[in-house]
């Protein structure tokens, strides 16, 4: 009875903090995290780190390889939150789940479509599959959990109302498209460059391809293939990665990807690997912005050779070509109306500068935030789909 009291004491506190902060805005999310236990669904991470760390605003690993490379993970709530916000979702809604993950979101879509409802979550990973439909029916969520590829979507329970998409993904599968009723609703991470730059439009049907209705910011382990190797898409990432395994799991406690850290030596490497997990300095960016808006921003416009991305502790930032420099925008978490006036710096002054640099561009060109970002989505005759994106500040400039 304690822990029970206790975890629900956490949850409103969850809660309160997600309001706060805007993530959660509407009734219907709220009393769905408020009645969803979220240690059902991480009950090893539950048992070694106890409820507290269960309820805090954070992403929870579940699993990885060998090597310490993340597989999947219990997203953080807040994105949850603002994803389950934009896809408007209402009571009697067929919903398709790609990436059922702990089962944790599938439960929340459950309680939002209520009973006349219907939830079918695709998760590419047999075990992963397996616990999480072991969870939601033992108790008593009525979401169904299939083994498949998630780029072929389920065919068999078409069309959806909405699709959700718990993993990026470079393309919008032609699946997605047909399965998807007319007035419908996807929203997927996408990875709009090679560097690995993402974001989470709304998307709706125009004509033979979609158009987003709106964007938040966000990102998320890359959607795995049927028979693909675990680990596959987050090798094809380049990565370092420093692991704490005081703890018998080893749990990352800095990562660092981007094709940014194939241009470095192996010497290089190690420098910045070293670097990134001293303190650094605070050095003021010369005025307050956005930090979503700025964070989108420097994702995409940065040099690909430069740009770096950072977990768990989420950063956007460049380094130097001699791995002796690293300087990194960190949105804090909260909405995106939460601001930001300072980078941190690490190591010598160059990536600084640079950094610098682009958030005067991103002043000069009128402040664009993720509301100005618009993404198309076109399929050739062969299905294979296209994606394109401009800010709607610059109606020139596409990609």
């Amino acid at each position: 009875m304690a822990v029970r009291a206790q975890s629900s004491r956490l949850r409103r506190q969850l809660v309160r903090a997600l309001e706060d902060e805007g993530w959660i805005r509407s009734a219907p999310v709220r009393d769905a995290f408020l009645e969803v236990p979220r240690e059902l669904f991480v009950p090893d991470f539950a048992k070694a780190q106890g409820l507290a760390a269960v309820y805090r605003d954070e992403s929870i690993l579940i699993k990885q390889d060998l090597h310490g490379v993340p597989l999947s993970s219990s997203s953080q709530p807040a994105i949850m939150a603002s994803m389950l916000e934009q896809l408007r979702l209402e009571e009697g809604m067929r919903v398709l789940e790609i990436g059922a993950g702990t089962g944790y979101n599938a439960a929340l879509l459950s309680l939002l479509v209520g009973r006349p409802g219907r939830v079918v979550s695709v998760e590419v990973d047999p075990e992963i599959a397996r616990k999480a439909r072991q969870r939601l029916r033992a108790h008593g969520y009525e979401a169904r959990v299939v083994v498949g590829d998630g780029r072929e979507g389920f065919a068999a329970l078409a069309p959806f109302d909405r699709i959700i998409v718990t993993a990026s993904s470079r393309h919008v599968p032609i699946a997605w498209f047909e399965q998807l009723e007319p007035q419908g609703l996807v929203e997927a991470p996408l990875q709009l460059s090679s560097a690995g730059a993402q974001a989470i439009p709304l998307l709706r049907k125009a004509g033979r391809g979609f158009r987003s209705t709106a964007v938040i910011c966000g990102g998320f382990m890359p959607l795995r293939t049927a028979g693909e190797e675990a680990a596959a898409p987050e090798r094809e990432r380049a990565s370092l990665v420093a692991i704490d395994g005081s703890a018998g799991i080893g749990m990352p406690i800095q990562q660092l990807y981007g094709d940014a850290v194939k241009t470095l030596s192996a010497q290089a490497k190690r420098r910045l690997l070293s670097i990134s997990l001293t303190d650094g300095r605070r050095r003021p960016l010369g005025l307050r912005a956005p930090s979503s808006a700025l964070a989108l921003f420097l994702s995409l416009e940065l040099p690909d050779r430069q740009l770096i991305f950072t977990l768990p502790r989420r950063g956007i930032g460049v380094i130097a070509r001699d791995g002796r420099s690293l300087a990194l925008i960190e949105p804090p978490a909260g909405r995106g109306a939460r601001t930001i006036s300072s980078l941190r710096a690490l190591g010598g002054e160059e990536a600084g500068e640079l950094l610098l640099r682009h958030v005067r561009e991103w002043d000069r060109r009128g402040r664009p935030s993720e509301s100005e970002l618009a993404i198309t989505v076109s399929y050739d005759e062969s299905g294979a789909s296209r994606l394109t994106y401009r800010w709607l500040d610059d109606q020139a400039r596409s990609t």
